[in-house]
C-alpha cells in the first residue's frame, strides 16, 4: 500500500483579508471552543471516480478551486475577544494518496471504510489555514474513492455541489488542454459576512425576533428518551444506520406531495413528526432543520457556510387524520423558512433556554431531506459518483436524513452511539418506513392508526430498570430495611427513599452518604440516583403495599442542595487555598463590563443576567488575557454563577460581596435574580436564596433584584444603628433605578418590618412605589405587648403546628431525615452534642442567623408612623395563626383598616418555595399594573 501525505508547509501565510464571523461560523467556533478539534463539527463526503482519471490533474483542480474560493484559504483567531476569520494569500495544498490496489478483495471494503472513518474523524485547528483536506483511494486501476472532509465553519452541503460541478470540469480541461468553463465569482465569502452583519442592525431582523419569539418561548425541550443515561456533558460518538428505497417508492411520494399540495420537504416532515408523536407519546413535537440560506443568486456558486438551522414545533393536541396533518405541517414549515434568516445561535439568546452541558439547545432530533448534492456527471474521460460518507461525530441525539439519488431514496438514522442501542435505532428506522406507508395508502386515517408496539414506545422511560437495580441493591444493604426509587417524569433523575434497618447502629444522618458511596462502588456515575432520603416509615395503601404516588422527589436549588451537602462532609475534611482577592475582583469587574452591570455578587448568574455565548467568549477572553486564567465555555456551562466560576477557576471559597463591591461603605449588597427589559422594578430583602423561584415565575414582566447584609461588617456602626439608618442603606444601594418606575419592596418576617420602612423612605425620594410585600411579619412590639398567658398559648400553638407540618413533610418525602431533626431545637442540640456535621450551621445559616438578630435587634426600636399606609400588602404562611387575618400582625394605624391579607402555603421560608409562588407572581404583577395612592 502506498500513501503520499498532504501536510502543509511550516511557512507562515500572508494574511490579505480580514472579516467578522457569520452567525453560522461564530455558532462553531464556540462549540469548537467547548471542545477543541470536536469531529462533529467535521463535513466529511465519499465520492467514487470511475474511467480514465490521474491523481496529479485531480490534485492541481482542488488546488484551482481554492485559489478562486477565498473561504477555502481562511483561519479564525481571536481579536479583542472576538473571533474573526483572517484569509491567506496561498495554502500549499497536497492530496493524499492511498493505494489499496494490492489489498485482497474481501478486506479491501472494510479498509475503505476504516480510512474513511479515520480520515472522517481527524480534528482541525481553527486557527490554522488548513480546513479542508481530500485523500484519494485507489481501488482499481480506472475506480477510486474520493475522501472530502472540510471543517463546517467553511463548508455545507451546498457547497459539495459546487465543488463538485468544479474539480470535475477543471480536471477535464487540464486532461484536454482547454480552459474550464467555471463562471466569474462576483463575491466571496467575507462579502457574505459583512452583508449578515448589517442585517442584523435591520428593521427585517427585528420582525424575524417578533416570529420566533412568539413561536418559542416557554415551548417544551423536545427529546427522545434514550436507551441509556445522559452523561454530565455531551458527547459525539456517533453512527449511521440505512435503508434503501427503491422500485416505485420515488413516484409514490412525488405524487402524494403533488395530491397534497405540498412539497416534498412539507411532507416528510409530516411523516416524522407523526412518528415522533406516536412513539414519545408527547403532542408537542420539536425538530431542527436546516436551509440553504443562498437567496441571492450570486451565492449560489460559492463555496462556504450558508446552511441556517431553523426550529420546527409541531402541536398534535387531537387525533386528525394524516390529511389534516400534512396541512398543519406544512403551514409550519412555510411559516419558518419566510423567517429562516434568523441565525440559530441568535435565536438561543433570543429564547435564553436553561443551558445544559449535557444537551444541545433548544433542539435534539434533526431532520433533513433532499437531493443528493453531488450529481452523478461524466467528465472527459472519467466520471464522478455521489456515495454514501461516514458519520465524523453528531451534533444532535437523532438525525433523520432522506437523501434522493437517481436509484431511489435513502433513509438514514445518524444517532448518538452513547445514548442508544443499535437495536432501538433498527426498530425506530423500520417504524419511519411503516410511517410512510401509511401516510400513502391510508391519508384519511387518523395519526393514532400508525402502531408502536408497546415494548418499543417511549412514553415511560427504559430507566425504570435501572430505578428497579438501584432498589435491590439498596436493599441488600446490612443498614436498609426496605427502600423505593422514584424516577421524575423525563426520566432524568432518580432519588432512593430508604428505611433503616432495625439491627442498624450507624447514625441515621450519615446514612445517605454512606449509601451514595456503596452504590458508587456499583454503579456509573451517570447511573447513580441524586440523592437518598432516610424515612421512619415508607407510606403504604390498605393492602399494606408502598404508596408510591405519596412519595415527591425533594426539588433542590443548587444553593440548597450545596448546604446539604456540606452538612454531610466530615467535619475535618482540609478546606482549599483561597482565592486571591485581586483576583476575584479583577475578574468580577471583567464580568461587570461584558454584561453591562454596575456591580456582580457571588450568587449572580451569568446567563441570567443577560449573558450569552458571544458575551461568554468576550468574558473569557478577558480572563485569559488579563488574569492568565485558563477558562473556557465549559467551565462556564457548568458553573454559570460568578462564585462558582471563581472557585473553579481560582480554587477556595466563594469570594465574598465586600471583594467585589470596593470600598463603599454601604452593608448592602444588590444583585439581580431576574433581569429583563420590564417597566417593573422588585427588591426582595436578604434571604437571597429564596427568590428565585419568584423571579422565576414573574418571567419577563419584573426585573427581580435581592439587597441582601450578607457581606457586610455586622459589628461596630452597624450594631448600634437604628431600623430607619439601615433601611436608608438599603435605599441608597438601589442607586438612581428607583426613579426609573414603579418599584416594589419585598421582605420575609423582621425584613418584612424592614420594608415597610424602605418603602416609606422610597416614596419620599420621589420613587414610584407600589406596594410593600410584607411576609408573616408582626408589627415590632405588638407581640410584647400581650399578656404573658397569651402569649404561652400563641407559642405552644405554634409548637404543635410545627411538629405537624415538618413530619408530614418528612413522610411525604419532601424532607431529609436529618433536616427534620435540625428543624427543631431539642433534636438540634442532640446532634450537636454527637458532634456530627449535620448539627452544625453552614456559614450560609450563620450568616442569615447574624443578620437577623441584628435586624430583631433594631426593630424592637422601631415604632412605624400612624400614617394609614395604604401600599402594604400582608401575607401569611401556615406558621402563624389565622387570627393575624384579623389583626392585621398588629399593624394597627400604620397601614390602611382595608389592608388585605393573603395566604400561601408552607411554613415561613418554605412558602417562597411552594406551589403559591404562582399565586403571589400574580398579585405581585397586578399590583404593579395598578395605581394606589397614598
Amino acid at each position: 500500500m502506498k500513501e503520499t501525505n498532504n501536510t502543509a508547509p511550516a511557512a507562515e501565510a500572508t494574511v490579505i483579508a480580514e472579516f467578522p464571523c457569520s452567525q453560522t461560523q461564530l455558532r462553531c467556533w464556540i462549540l469548537d471552543q467547548l471542545k477543541p478539534g470536536n469531529p462533529a463539527l467535521n463535513v466529511a463526503v465519499r465520492w467514487e471516480i470511475r474511467g480514465a482519471f490521474r491523481s496529479s490533474t485531480l490534485e492541481a483542480a482542488f488546488r484551482t478551486v481554492i485559489q478562486r474560493h477565498e473561504i477555502l484559504r481562511t483561519r479564525f483567531v481571536e481579536v479583542g475577544g472576538r473571533p474573526c476569520q483572517q484569509v491567506v494569500d496561498q495554502v500549499d495544498f497536497r492530496m493524499s494518496v492511498i493505494d489499496l490496489r494490492n489489498v485482497p478483495a474481501d478486506q479491501r471494503d472494510q479498509r475503505i471504510l476504516s480510512i474513511g472513518e479515520e480520515t472522517a474523524r481527524a480534528p482541525f485547528d481553527l486557527s490554522s489555514p488548513y480546513l479542508f483536506r481530500v485523500s484519494l483511494l485507489m481501488v482499481e486501476n480506472e475506480r477510486g474513492f474520493l475522501l472530502i472532509t472540510a471543517h463546517q465553519s467553511c463548508f455545507d452541503g451546498w457547497s459539495i455541489r459546487v465543488l463538485g460541478r468544479e474539480v470535475g470540469e477543471i480536471a477535464s480541461a487540464l486532461d484536454a488542454g482547454r480552459q474550464p468553463a467555471v463562471p466569474e465569482l462576483p463575491l466571496q465569502y467575507g462579502d457574505f459576512s459583512l452583508w449578515q452583519q448589517e442585517y442584523l442592525g435591520s428593521y427585517g431582523f427585528e420582525t424575524e425576533k417578533s416570529f420566533w419569539r412568539e413561536q418559542l418561548t416557554g415551548a417544551p425541550y423536545f427529546e427522545v428518551v434514550p436507551d441509556t443515561p445522559r452523561g454530565p456533558v455531551k458527547t459525539s460518538r456517533g453512527n449511521i444506520l440505512s435503508v434503501n428505497n427503491t422500485g416505485d417508492f420515488s413516484e409514490r411520494i412525488d405524487a402524494a406531495a403533488r395530491a397534497h399540495r405540498v412539497s416534498l420537504y412539507s411532507f416528510g416532515a409530516a411523516v416524522v413528526s407523526a412518528l415522533l408523536q406516536r412513539y414519545t407519546g408527547k403532542n408537542t413535537v420539536m425538530f431542527g432543520s436546516q436551509v440553504a440560506g443562498r437567496d441571492e443568486t450570486d451565492l449560489e456558486n460559492l463555496i462556504g457556510v450558508f446552511i441556517n438551522n431553523v426550529v420546527l414545533r409541531f402541536d398534535m393536541g387531537r387525533d386528525i387524520t394524516f390529511a389534516e396533518h400534512v396541512r398543519s405541517a406544512s403551514a409550519t414549515v412555510t411559516a419558518a423558512l419566510n423567517h429562516h434568516r434568523m441565525p440559530f445561535n441568535k435565536l438561543v439568546e433570543l429564547v435564553n433556554p436553561v443551558r445544559d452541558p449535557s444537551r444541545n439547545p433548544l433542539i435534539s432530533v434533526n431532520f433533513n431531506l433532499q437531493k443528493a448534492f453531488l450529481e452523478d456527471h461524466q467528465y472527459g474521460g472519467f466520471e464522478l459518483l455521489s456515495a454514501p460518507s461516514q458519520s465524523p461525530g453528531v451534533i444532535y441525539d437523532l438525525s433523520f436524513i432522506m437523501i434522493g439519488r437517481p436509484s431511489g431514496w435513502r433513509m438514514s438514522i445518524e444517532y448518538n452511539a452513547d445514548l442508544f442501542e443499535k437495536a432501538t435505532i433498527e426498530s425506530l428506522l423500520r417504524l419511519w418506513q411503516e410511517a410512510y406507508e401509511m401516510a400513502l395508502e391510508q391519508p384519511t386515517a387518523p395519526l393514532s392508526a400508525l402502531t408502536i408496539p408497546p415494548r418499543e414506545i417511549k412514553t415511560q422511560p427504559v430507566e425504570t430498570g435501572r430505578a428497579t437495580a438501584i432498589e435491590q441493591m439498596l436493599a441488600a444493604h446490612p443498614s436498609v430495611g426496605s427502600a423505593v426509587v422514584l424516577l421524575e417524569e423525563d426520566g432524568k433523575r432518580a432519588h432512593a427513599f430508604v428505611t433503616p434497618a432495625p439491627t442498624t447502629t450507624e447514625p441515621l444522618d450519615r446514612l445517605p452518604e454512606h449509601l451514595m458511596d456503596y452504590l458508587g462502588r456499583q454503579l456509573s456515575q451517570s447511573a447513580m440516583p441524586g440523592g437518598i432520603s432516610v424515612l421512619l416509615n415508607l407510606p403504604r395503601d390498605a393492602s399494606g403495599t408502598v404508596d408510591r404516588t405519596a412519595l415527591r422527589i425533594p426539588v433542590q436549588p443548587t444553593a440548597v442542595a450545596k448546604v446539604v451537602a456540606d452538612r454531610l462532609e466530615p467535619a475535618n475534611t482540609p478546606a482549599p487555598a483561597p482565592a486571591q482577592p485581586d483576583q476575584t475582583r479583577a475578574l468580577a469587574a471583567i464580568w461587570a463590563e461584558v454584561l453591562g452591570v454596575p456591580t456582580i455578587a457571588p450568587h449572580d448568574n451569568f446567563f441570567a443576567l443577560g449573558g450569552h455565548s458571544l458575551l461568554a467568549l468576550r468574558m473569557l477572553s478577558g480572563a485569559r488575557s488579563k488574569l492568565g486564567a485558563k477558562a473556557d465555555l465549559e467551565l462556564l456551562f457548568k458553573e454559570p454563577t460568578f462564585g462558582g466560576f471563581a472557585k473553579a477557576l481560582f480554587g477556595g471559597t466563594e469570594p465574598r460581596g465586600t471583594e467585589l463591591e470596593g470600598p463603599s461603605a454601604s452593608p448592602w449588597s444588590v444583585s439581580a435574580c431576574g433581569r429583563t427589559d420590564a417597566p417593573y422594578t422588585l427588591y426582595t430583602l436578604n434571604h437571597p436564596f429564596l427568590y428565585y423561584k419568584l423571579a422565576t415565575d414573574l418571567g419577563d414582566t419584573v426585573s427581580v433584584y435581592n439587597a441582601n447584609m450578607f457581606h457586610a461588617d455586622l459589628t461596630g456602626d452597624l450594631a448600634s444603628m437604628s431600623l430607619e439608618e439601615i433601611a436608608g442603606h438599603a435605599v441608597d444601594s438601589m442607586g438612581a433605578d428607583i426613579l426609573k418606575g414603579p418599584v416594589g419592596v419585598m421582605g420575609l418576617c423582621v425584613n418584612g418590618v424592614l420594608a415597610v420602612e424602605i418603602a416609606r423612605q422610597l416614596r419620599q425620594r420621589g420613587a414610584d412605589l407600589r406596594f410593600a410585600a410584607v411576609i408573616d411579619a408582626w408589627a415590632p412590639g405588638y407581640v410584647r405587648s400581650q399578656s404573658r398567658l397569651r402569649r404561652l398559648r400563641w407559642n405552644g400553638e405554634r409548637r404543635l403546628k410545627r411538629i405537624g407540618y415538618f413530619t408530614r413533610k418528612l413522610f411525604s418525602g419532601r424532607l431529609s431525615f436529618v433536616d427534620y431533626l435540625r428543624e427543631f431545637s431539642f433534636t438540634l442540640a442532640f446532634l450537636q452534642r454527637l458532634g456530627v456535621r449535620a448539627g452544625t450551621y453552614s456559614r450560609e445559616e450563620e450568616v442569615n442567623a447574624d443578620v437577623t438578630d441584628l435586624l430583631v435587634n433594631a426593630a424592637r426600636r422601631y415604632r412605624p408612623p400612624a400614617t394609614n399606609e395604604k401600599s402594604v400588602l400582608l401575607f401569611r404562611s401556615e406558621a402563624t395563626h389565622r387570627r393575624a387575618r384579623k389583626l392585621l400582625f398588629g399593624w394597627g394605624g400604620a397601614i390602611a383598616a382595608d389592608t388585605e391579607v393573603f395566604d400561601l402555603e408552607g411554613w415561613h421560608e418554605d412558602s417562597l418555595n411552594s406551589n403559591s409562588i404562582q399565586a403571589l407572581a400574580t398579585i405581585v404583577i397586578n399590583r404593579f399594573r395598578s395605581h394606589h395612592e397614598g
